[in-house]
């Protein structure tokens, strides 16, 4: 297919280079940004421009692959008749493209992305299209390039995001503040290594409550005192500490999920 890509940062990037490898045709990169289009469309072997008036105009599909903020923009400034027109995000509902085209749809990658990675993992599509004709490009394009694909409504896709949060983003913002207290206290932080792997790879065997572990867990009241002494200094971990701890015991022991 042909493909027009309005965005330049890491899903567009992303979007970009597995459509490349999967011989889809990336035609135009449109970014307000001109020296950031620029670069991923000469990746790409695309042209580019920062000017929506110069926009190609005889794509298949139109990649809104911006900020969330961008989208609601773009459709009070774009305008592409019956042209398939897809955005990219997990929180911002199809209907927010409506005015762009008739022929709306969403293809959200349920992954984290960045535009440095060149060895992509696994990338999940859920979809969401306006129509039949568009479900039926949408999927076509989704398959060439991810092996999972589900399809979602925009209330469904929203519920994916919110966990998918507190999958990646929570999970990654609590080994920072581990890294962080490490630095802060002249501890190695490398060494809790092999144990952030081992956290990990069980959920390759097991659901992530049946290997819920830790003094939350054990109810050790005296230890999470011991813990919670020493975070004095720290008063995001202080805070968190006893939330997360009575969330755990909760889940497990008190009935409240």
């Amino acid at each position: 297919m042909d493909i027009v890509i309005i965005g330049a940062g890491n899903v567009a990037h992303c979007f970009g280079h597995l459509m490349k490898l999967h011989g889809h045709q990336v035609k135009q990169v449109i970014s307000r940004q001109k020296e950031h289009a620029r670069e991923l469309a000469e990746w790409l072997g695309a042209n580019y421009t920062d000017d929506l008036l110069d926009i190609y105009m005889e794509a298949d599909v139109y990649l809104l692959a911006v900020s969330d903020d961008v989208i609601a923009e773009l459709n009070d400034q774009l305008r592409l008749g019956r042209r398939i027109v897809v955005h990219t995000a997990g929180a911002v509902p199809m209907a927010a493209i409506s005015r762009i085209s008739v022929n709306t749809g969403v293809m959200y990658p349920l992954q984290s992305l960045r535009k440095e990675i060149r060895s992509y993992p696994s990338i999940p599509l859920i979809l969401e299209a306006a129509n039949d004709e568009v479900y039926r490009r949408l999927h076509a394009l989704a398959q060439s390039i991810s092996s999972t694909i589900a399809v979602m409504d925009s209330a469904q896709r929203l519920q994916m995001h919110l966990a998918a949060v507190f999958c990646n983003n929570f999970t990654n913002h609590m080994l920072t503040l581990a890294k962080f207290y490490c630095e802060q206290e002249g501890r190695d932080f490398s060494l809790l290594a092999p144990l952030i792997r081992e956290t990990f790879d069980r959920l390759e065997k097991f659901p992530p409550e049946a290997v819920q572990t830790g003094p939350a867990l054990r109810h050790d009241e005296k230890t999470m005192a011991l813990h919670t002494s020493i975070l004095t200094h720290y008063p995001s971990m202080e805070q968190l500490y006893p939330l997360l701890s009575e969330s755990i015991w909760q889940f497990h022991h008190g009935g409240q999920k």
